[in-house]
């Protein structure tokens, strides 16, 4: 789907201009870009995000949505309400770095000089694409993200970033609460979200492609972006490109027994997931040895679960 251009004819929904498909006579200034969308479920909000994408100004963008396996008709409203939006079904068992790739092949299949990996629990600005462009071709070996503010707090920036301090197992986003940096200025940072980042189509064939063997769902965006930059890829962020996302965190409130931590080691919808956070510290922790810090790593997020209980108990209790 390519928004942003007027053509012959157009689409309303929900009193948005959907607008179609990329025409021979769009300037070359204007590269190609592919946004790549995992979904599972989510019909609602991921309608959402589509109307917002819908309203992009940037006018050679096309839009990949991979399915894995929604059950919830998610697919068949997509079709129905943004019929320009291109559905690739997955198995149901691609998870978020294997959804997300067969996603990229097609976009570089298709031509795409940009792949824009976003996720659907996201709201765009309708300039966002521009700034991110801007500044990659300003930078031609990088990947550019952007600046993601809260979507039920706009004062609060969610990300503007990664962080990683190895030593006390630290791996998070920069935010306006803990850290006191310039959020106005294009920033160099540790690791790049896959919620909302362009990455050049070249970077695939020399570095390539989400660890989805390693990285299944979390930390795939974190380990594909150090990566790069061990290559020589610099990690950009763009504040003048805006989205708000919708993440809701966990509060945590199950009980922290011996079943409970096992599943957290071993599934793949936790960030415990063990197998991917000792790929990160295995391939990328300058530190020695890998396991203490790694252990560290653990011992402060168990921290983080037990600090949410205590914030939850006191407010239920105040």
């Amino acid at each position: 789907m390519v928004m942003g251009s007027r053509t012959t004819w157009q689409r309303v929904w929900c009193r948005r201009e959907y607008l179609v498909p990329r025409t021979s006579f769009l300037e070359p200034r204007f590269p190609k870009v592919a946004a790549v969308v995992p979904i599972h479920n989510g019909k609602d909000e991921t309608l959402t995000f589509l109307e917002s994408m819908a309203c992009a100004t940037y006018p050679n963008l096309e839009v990949i949505v991979v399915d894995d396996g929604s059950t919830d008709g998610s697919r068949e409203a997509i079709a129905a309400c943004f019929p320009q939006v291109s559905i690739v079904r997955g198995d149901g068992n691609l998870w978020w770095s294997g959804a997300t790739n067969l996603g990229v092949r097609e976009a570089l299949r298709r031509g795409g000089d940009f792949i824009l990996a976003i996720n659907n629990d996201n709201v765009v600005e309708p300039d966002f694409i521009e700034p991110l462009v801007e500044t990659a071709r300003s930078h031609p070996k990088s990947l550019v993200t952007s600046k993601m503010y809260d979507y039920s707090d706009r004062n609060f920036i969610f990300s503007f970033g990664g962080v990683i301090n190895w030593y006390v197992g630290e791996i998070r986003d920069r935010n306006n609460r803990r850290d006191l940096i310039d959020f106005d200025r294009t920033s160099d940072c540790d690791w790049l979200h896959g919620s909302s980042t362009l990455i050049p189509a070249a970077a695939f064939a020399e570095i390539g492609f989400f660890d989805r063997e390693n990285c299944p769902q979390y930390q795939g965006d974190a380990e594909f972006s150090l990566r790069a930059r061990r290559r020589g890829y610099r990690l950009l962020t763009e504040p003048k490109s805006v989205v708000y996302n919708r993440t809701a965190v966990s509060s945590g409130t199950e009980a922290l027994n011996r079943e409970r931590v096992r599943e957290m080691l071993t599934s793949y919808r936790s960030p415990f997931y063990f197998r991917a956070n000792y790929k990160l510290y295995r391939d990328y922790c300058p530190c020695r040895p890998v396991l203490l810090f790694l252990a560290i790593r653990y011992l402060r997020m168990l921290y983080s679960i037990f600090r949410r209980r205590f914030v939850d108990r006191t407010r239920r209790n105040g």
